[in-house]
C-alpha cells in the first residue's frame, strides 16, 4: 500500500486504554488502579485524591462504583479525627489490583510495536 504525505515525516503515535469490565460495567483501569495504590500507600482517601489530582468526592465515587459493580468492599475507612482516622484496602482490593496488572501486563508494549511495524 502506498503511503501519502499524511504519514511521511510525521510523528504518529497510537493511544489505547485498557480496563476490566464485569457484566459490561467498567471496574478498573489505570486511573482507578492509581487511586487504590495511593490509598494503600497513604492510608488516606483524602491524600490519595491529592496525589492522583482528582477531587475527594470523585475518588470516593470511583471507589463506590467499583464496590457496587463487584459486590465487595475495596476500601475500609475509619473515623477518628486527626491522626486516628484513615483507610485501608481489603484483601479483595489487593486481588483486583493483582488481576488487573496480570491481565494487562505487556499489552501496551504489544500495541506500540504493532503500530510501529505498521507505520515504519
Amino acid at each position: 500500500m502506498k503511503r501519502t504525505e499524511l504519514f511521511e515525516g510525521r510523528s504518529w503515535a497510537v493511544r489505547s486504554k485498557i480496563w476490566l469490565e464485569l457484566d459490561g460495567k467498567m471496574v478498573i483501569g489505570a486511573g482507578r488502579l492509581a487511586i487504590l495504590e495511593a490509598v494503600d500507600r497513604y492510608g488516606s482517601v483524602i491524600r490519595a485524591a491529592a496525589e492522583v489530582g482528582v477531587s475527594y468526592r470523585r475518588v470516593r465515587g470511583a471507589i463506590r462504583e467499583m464496590e457496587a459493580t463487584i459486590g465487595h468492599s475495596l476500601v475500609h475507612t475509619y473515623r477518628g479525627g486527626g491522626e486516628h482516622g484513615g483507610a485501608a484496602l481489603t484483601d479483595v482490593a489487593y486481588e483486583l489490583m493483582a488481576q488487573f496488572k496480570k491481565h494487562t501486563k505487556g499489552i501496551q508494549e504489544i500495541v506500540n510495536q504493532r503500530f510501529k511495524d505498521a507505520f515504519d
